[in-house]
């Protein structure tokens, strides 16, 4: 038997935070795990508060409001057992499939099982399929290898492992991004399993130009922590593209001598980027415990 908290981060969740609870108590009713769930209020200004504490939950409640990710860190810092589900309380999760991918999470030895969100309540209007694509590709230029899903709000983790890099990791909406990030960097076990993404209940939180742009800033913060030599090499690509237009130009155009320039200054510019990128590397060999541990795989306590 393996213990788990789940925490429910809620803002403005009126319409949906009593049904989210029994939801979680009704999955895990008939489980054969050591469970809790814990509501994390993040000062709403409807009746969300009052309605989670008619709930058997436990309820924290933020005096301001300080953000997704935070709401999830105080109920990580306050769960009582070393598994930490999460989901949103707004009713578009699975919350039925928790116990099943909480089972296979232990039975594996994962550290962290993701939900990878299907259907067309999840791709929704185009521009946002394409910004979720967009950060996408980047992620999975930084990790190396395919991700699902990078910004799912159903999933399994192991506690430690979240407190481990809390520094580091958003306090917004980009907190499942960024713990998926450095998780894939440092080494850790992850894995996906498909799930339905429903409907929400009440109105959306998400600000899309204004999340979009704080998304991109966790990704690039993320890469230059745990992978800056990634973010050079992009860097330094763009610029050697530059470059070699440049230089198509200048045999186009003979005593086109700007562009030849051109070509040198970017020559330049590129590699003093990937050099710069190399002593990022350097320096982050030996940063600190709390942000990258070490390259490759951060052991676990019961790995010993």
């Amino acid at each position: 038997m393996a213990a788990i908290s789940v925490i429910i981060p809620a803002f403005n969740e009126g319409a949906a935070i009593e049904a989210t609870v029994e939801a979680v108590e009704s999955a895990f009713a008939d489980s054969p795990h050591e469970w809790e769930v814990i509501v994390v209020d993040d000062c709403s200004t409807d009746d969300t508060l009052s309605r989670a504490q008619t709930t058997q939950a436990r309820v924290i409640a933020h005096p301001t409001n300080k953000g997704y990710g935070n709401a999830l860190l105080t109920g990580i810092r306050n769960a009582r057992h070393p598994w930490i589900g999460i989901t949103d309380a707004d009713g578009t999760y699975p919350i039925d499939a928790l116990p099943e991918m909480f089972s296979a999470a232990v039975t594996r030895d994962l550290d962290m099982h993701v939900g990878a969100r299907q259907g067309k309540h999840y791709h929704q209007s185009t521009f946002k399929s394409i910004l979720r694509f967009f950060f996408r590709i980047i992620s999975q230029f930084v990790v190396g290898r395919h991700i699902p899903d990078i910004n799912s709000g159903l999933r399994i983790i192991r506690r430690d492992m979240v407190q481990r890099f809390a520094p580091a990791l958003s306090g917004g909406f980009s907190f499942t991004t960024s713990i998926t990030i450095i998780a894939f960097q440092t080494g850790h076990h992850v894995d996906y399993t498909p799930i339905e993404y429903y409907a929400r209940k009440g109105t959306s939180h998400v600000h899309l130009f204004r999340d979009s742009r704080r998304a991109l800033q966790i990704i690039v913060m993320t890469i230059v922590l745990f992978n800056p030599i990634k973010l050079f090499i992009l860097q330094a690509g763009a610029v050697i593209a530059v470059t070699l237009l440049a230089l198509i130009w200048l045999f186009m155009v003979p005593g086109a001598f700007p562009a030849l320039m051109l070509f040198g200054m970017g020559f330049s510019t590129a590699n003093i980027i990937l050099a710069l990128g190399f002593l990022a590397i350097r320096h982050q060999l030996g940063i600190s415990d709390v942000v990258a541990p070490e390259r490759g795989y951060v052991p676990r306590a019961d790995d010993a």
